[in-house]
């Protein structure tokens, strides 16, 4: 990515989208993204596919603001993209009938992608169970749009900010 590209809500999306699909251990397929930038109903990014083809990713992404107030946008911008992600969960969050009644329904993913810095607040406020519960993930994007996916397990957590930093290898 070029590093002067402003990372707005549009230069994030593109960032996980190719985050998912090029994942090696992914199963994500470009065909099966709903893509619903700008200002049109619904999440920003639902991938279908994932192991059974039957898994969905719903993606809710808030881009780094660049105003004169852009710290505190940058720091708390991702309560409103969980908000947006809440208001959007039309499924039942556990089984209602079978063996595995009761437990997570873990067909569907949630996730936020955001600026790093906003991510770094919200895996440390977000608590674990309740990232364990919704299936939430958060993509982080640093500067130069590397992506890092962090799952539940990470949620709950202070991270410095050289763990959302491409590694050098």
């Amino acid at each position: 990515m070029d590093e002067h590209k402003k990372l707005n809500e549009n230069a994030i999306i593109d960032c996980v989208i190719d985050f998912l699909v090029n994942k090696p251990d992914g199963n994500w397929h470009v065909e099966k993204i709903k893509d619903k930038r700008g200002h049109q109903h619904g999440p920003d990014l639902i991938l279908t596919g994932g192991s059974h083809n039957g898994e969905r990713f719903i993606i809710e992404c808030k881009g780094r603001s660049y105003a004169k107030s852009a710290n505190p946008i940058n720091k708390e911008g991702w309560l409103n993209a969980l908000g947006q992600l809440v208001t959007r969960m039309n499924t039942a969050r556990t089984i209602k009938t079978g063996e595995t009644r009761g437990r997570i329904n873990r067909a569907y993913k949630y996730g936020l992608g955001l600026y790093w810095v906003g991510a770094q607040v919200a895996l440390r406020r977000i608590p674990h169970e309740i990232a364990k519960t919704m299936n939430l993930y958060i993509f982080s994007v640093y500067d130069d749009g590397f992506v890092k996916q962090w799952s539940p397990k990470d949620f709950g957590k202070e991270h410095t900010a050289e763990a959302f930093k491409r590694p050098n290898i």
